[in-house]
């Protein structure tokens, strides 16, 4: 029988805090921090690093009751966004996370910072995990986006569609046509990949009416802007096949659901 795969979690807590009250003068929701992870499989480490004398009392009672484990570490300067020594500690972690859970495919590092660019890389090349970079839409590093497999925004979604996606400000009528095509083999078939999805549009029995270049080059954007996500599945084989998932809370989804939809038929 085929292993699960499972998840570490791993969140720069100064990092993400201060970034949502920069930029919507919110706090963090602990519990919606531990379910954004949770998408992507059972989540098996989850540890999130502060000087928490530096921070509200509370957080670290919510973070406990999400399930996420809290690591003090004190600031060795003034207080602030950025503790050296908490970036240290989860880097660590997540080295030995690395090393000691082989059944750890997917890390969900959520930061902005630019510092965790190196381990994000190291992890997908060398040792072959998914990374998924979570952060807060202004405040990330665009090389760490680039480092990791997948950029999944922390915030308000529809914030994060007006400065992620431009789907339907652009009266695209393809990207438009080619997303209720996806949502249709979302709902109509058991999991999707890439080529899978490719094969539809391309297919006449769709009638998408767009060239195999054109089809990569709006999925790949589905990807980037995160409208759809990747995740891991584990065969019966003992095959890992990487899948496409929609974003089901993503504002380019939801207008486009609004439109007019051609009807999709099974064969």
């Amino acid at each position: 029988m085929a292993t699960q795969l499972e998840v570490g979690l791993f969140v720069d807590f100064e990092n993400i805090r201060y970034g949502l009250l920069n930029n919507g003068n919110t706090e963090p929701d602990c519990q919606a921090l531990m379910d954004k992870a949770r998408k992507y499989g059972p989540v098996a480490v989850a540890f999130a690093y502060a000087d928490f004398t530096q921070q509200p009392p509370v957080f670290q009672r919510k973070l406990e009751v999400a399930g996420i484990t809290p690591r003090h570490v004190p600031s060795r300067g003034p207080s602030g966004p950025r503790n050296a020594g908490a970036d240290m500690s989860m880097l660590m972690d997540i080295v030995d996370c690395l090393l000691d859970r082989p059944h750890v495919n997917t890390l969900v590092l959520m930061t902005g910072d630019s510092d965790f660019l190196r381990i994000a890389a190291r992890a997908r090349n060398r040792f072959g995990k998914q990374v998924v970079v979570s952060g807060v839409p202004g405040s990330v590093s665009r090389d760490l986006i680039d480092s990791a497999d997948l950029y999944d925004p922390l915030g308000d979604e529809s914030a994060q569609a007006t400065a992620t996606d431009a789907l339907l400000d652009t009266d695209d009528d393809q990207e438009t046509r080619l997303l209720q095509l996806v949502d249709w083999l979302a709902r109509h078939r058991p999991y999707m990949t890439f080529g899978f999805i490719r094969s539809h549009a391309l297919s006449p029995h769709h009638s998408i009416g767009m060239s195999e270049d054109r089809v990569t080059e709006i999925l790949s954007g589905f990807k980037e802007r995160g409208i759809l996500m990747e995740r891991q599945r584990a065969a019966s084989d003992g095959r890992t096949l990487r899948t496409l998932q929609l974003n089901e809370h993503h504002a380019a989804l939801q207008a486009a659901r609004r439109c007019e939809s051609p009807r999709f038929e099974g064969r």
